[in-house]
């Protein structure tokens, strides 16, 4: 990694639901660790378009649209659109992987852990981002410099997908079934992206809120997680980071996780361990907590809280192993105290909960995949043609992953 005093992440949106999740990222004053390092993707300039007007709400119309698309936003691939089709979605990004990496390359250079965004359901983001991290990972084009090539060799890739609404059109829970399935495994059974994080758009919904307000309230739960989690790697000592978030899981199969939130906690009030809990139960996709099977705790307080040493690690320690002793869990993981800026007494918790059985989200969409799988096999033209074989490899990757992973 990177020899800054914290890690280095960009983040890499592709598709329009990515792309509005990546560009709230602006409304924020500070992002840890990331700055500006924030590039969306599409195939469709009309919705790449619709993105880089939520850029210029956020950092304000520039006079240099060229340069804000060079600098934040590519259109990849010769189709106009994916068609909702995730074969075409990948087609693309292999057609124009070369371009692809050296705008990641110029935005992002020496970054030590990209966070990947998509939307499950459609077809650019759920086509394109897994066939990008197994190329970074696993067979950058030879055209690539052997500088970009080196430090992307050690970068972590985590990615973020976002399950569709439950009573959304067929086509869509088949494309995230097999989006999860890639994100997972590559073709060849191995390990995709190094941390697989969930969220589902009817779990997080908010009752209050229509259209697109409806669709900002969800981003915004998806930023604050990633916030809390890159916020905890800041420091280099005594914090959890990615490194930590990646390693053990990855040995045990059980790296998809989901973050489970509360914040605004007052800290003069609450034990540690009911704040615990009262975050495992806002898991961002529907769960039992008790096939937990690994689990990181972050808990942010205001530096004063903490140099008055009102709220301390070894508070935070023991908060968590009572916490998971309740639930009956025996699983790796670890805790931390992060600080933010501040006085009072709110106090924030991110609970990262891993290897839980994934049947609860699953049977969701399963019915769905399966009567759509022997329509769409064969289906397609050329490059972007779903064959038999490649949809079989798809359900043995997730079925063999799940079954792993179903808890106690």
């Amino acid at each position: 990694m990177a020899t800054n005093t914290f890690t280095r992440w960009s983040v890499i949106a592709s598709g329009e639901g990515g792309g509005r999740v990546a560009s709230q990222f602006f409304e924020r004053a500070e992002n840890p660790g990331i700055d500006e390092r924030i590039l969306v993707m599409n195939t469709n300039r009309s919705d790449l378009r619709n993105t880089i007007d939520r850029l210029e709400e956020h950092i304000g119309p520039s006079d240099d649209e060229d340069q804000l698309m060079g600098n934040h936003a590519i259109e990849f691939g010769s189709q106009a659109g994916a068609g909702n089709f995730f074969p075409n979605g990948e087609a693309c990004a292999r057609e124009d992987i070369d371009r692809i990496v050296n705008n990641i390359s110029n935005l992002a250079g020496n970054t030590d852990a990209f966070m990947h965004i998509a939307t499950l359901g459609g077809g650019t983001g759920n086509g394109s981002i897994p066939y990008i991290i197994d190329q970074f990972k696993n067979g950058l084009p030879d055209a690539v410099d052997e500088n970009v090539e080196d430090w992307m060799g050690s970068v972590i890739h985590a990615a973020f997908g976002i399950w569709p609404y439950y009573y959304e059109q067929p086509q869509r829970h088949f494309n995230a079934v097999c989006g999860l399935s890639r994100l997972l495994r590559t073709g060849n059974e191995r390990q995709n992206a190094d941390m697989v994080l969930l969220a589902s758009n009817s779990h997080l919904e908010d009752s209050d809120s229509e259209g697109d307000d409806q669709y900002g309230s969800i981003n915004n739960a998806i930023i604050r997680a990633i916030d809390l989690m890159i916020g905890a790697g800041r420091e280099t000592r005594s914090v959890i980071d990615i490194k930590d978030y990646v390693t053990i899981p990855s040995q045990m199969d059980t790296y998809h996780f989901t973050p489970a939130v509360s914040t605004g906690l007052d800290g003069s009030v609450f034990e540690l361990e009911y704040m615990l809990e009262k975050a495992s139960e806002n898991a961002y996709v529907p769960m039992d907590v008790e096939t937990t099977q690994a689990a990181y705790a972050i808990v942010r307080a205001p530096e004063a809280m903490i140099d008055n040493d009102e709220i301390s690690e070894p508070d935070v320690y023991d908060a968590f192993r009572d916490w998971t002793s309740s639930h009956g869990l025996n699983v790796a993981g670890q805790a931390s105290l992060t600080p933010k800026r501040g006085r009072g007494s709110d106090v924030d918790v991110l609970l990262l909960l891993g290897g839980f059985s994934l049947d609860p989200l699953l049977d969701h969409s399963w019915d769905d995949f399966e009567m759509l799988g022997e329509s769409l096999s064969g289906s397609g033209s050329g490059k972007s043609k779903l064959t038999r074989a490649e949809l079989d490899r798809i359900v043995s990757n997730l079925e063999e992953y799940a079954d792993h992973n179903i808890g106690k």
